[in-house]
């Protein structure tokens, strides 16, 4: 694919606002059957799984390194290997290529017996035995190869741009999922510690830090591994093709499934694909209703967006059901 350099996307909706959105769509917007939204967006400045500050793998720890490409990018993944006494972990990253050369990654992190947190105020931190407590795990790393005067950007959904020199966004990976060997579902999550560096970690879900109080989610008890599974791709558009359609010029965007379903670097990437090779689609108007689509019907076969429509701003559109007339 041909590199691009474009101007960043301009950030939309806050959290506010996409809870009204989603609403909105919900309740008037015709989207097929299925369709299924981007998650509303959590604070920007979330960190980790748990909030709390990273920490490294233990230097003791073997580990083990993938490189994960995808269409100019290169990521070096560094998971921790299987602990001594067999617990948790896992010595290889499973990798399995999907539509429009994107990948499927896949991995274990052990368990962190030193860092268990402690579920209630009475069981100290560290314990590995009752169901009071609820293990974190170690966590890996993400290393930015190329482009080289690239950078790493955490979205405020948890997934994670690649961009390059002057902003562009180039892809990146989908908010990381995790889950429990024993079957439990868990909160995953990254911390970018660097510009070309992140930290993925896992724990489990409703879990809180020592000394805060007790964990009110479904992950008590000491876990002995995370499975994580996350979806590189730098692919965001299939097609984009000019036709009339209510009675005016149309672009019908048809994104790639990584770019439907991957979340805010998938529409900030897709974005960045259309502009360049359409320019005409660079305006407000065009972009609330790329968004609109992105928001609330990322399963349409594809998106239509008109340039003569009216800039009445993002939530008019969606009110409008992505057609704004007036």
């Amino acid at each position: 694919m041909t590199s691009l350099v474009l101007r960043r996307p301009r950030p939309h909706a806050t959290v506010a606002v996409v809870g009204v959105v989603v609403a909105v769509l919900a309740t008037s917007c015709s989207l097929p059957d299925g369709a299924a939204p981007v998650p509303p967006a959590s604070a920007a400045s979330e960190g980790a799984a748990s909030g709390e500050p990273s920490t490294a793998p233990s230097p003791e720890r073997a580990t083990v390194t993938q490189a994960l490409t995808a269409d100019g990018i290169e990521l070096a993944l560094t998971v921790p290997i299987v602990a001594a006494d067999g617990t948790g972990g896992g010595e290889a990253v499973a990798v399995t290529p999907d539509e429009d050369a994107s990948s499927r990654v896949t991995f274990v992190l052990p368990a962190d017996e030193a860092a268990t947190v402690a579920s209630s105020g009475s069981t100290p931190t560290g314990t590995t035995d009752g169901s009071d407590a609820v293990s974190t795990a170690v966590p890996a790393t993400i290393d930015l190869v190329s482009p080289a005067d690239g950078s790493l950007v955490r979205n405020s959904d948890g997934s994670v741009t690649v961009l390059d020199a002057a902003g562009t966004p180039l892809g990146g990976l989908s908010a990381p999922e995790a889950t429990e060997t024993s079957g439990a579902a868990g909160r995953a999550g990254v911390v970018v510690v660097a510009p070309t560096r992140a930290e993925v970690h896992a724990k489990a879900r409703g879990a809180t830090p020592s000394g805060t109080g007790g964990a009110t989610g479904d992950g008590a008890g000491p876990a002995h591994g995370w499975t994580v599974t996350t979806w590189l791709g730098a692919q965001g558009v299939r097609s984009a093709t000019w036709g009339d359609r209510e009675g005016g010029r149309s672009l019908a965007v048809d994104p790639t499934p990584w770019a439907r379903q991957s979340g805010i670097v998938g529409e900030a990437t897709a974005w960045a694909q259309l502009v360049a090779s359409e320019p005409e689609a660079a305006s407000t108007t065009m972009r609330d209703q790329f968004d609109c689509h992105a928001l609330g019907a990322t399963d349409k076969k594809t998106w239509n967006l008109e340039p003569w429509r009216p800039d009445v701003g993002f939530l008019a559109t969606a009110a409008a059901r992505c057609n704004p007339t007036a």
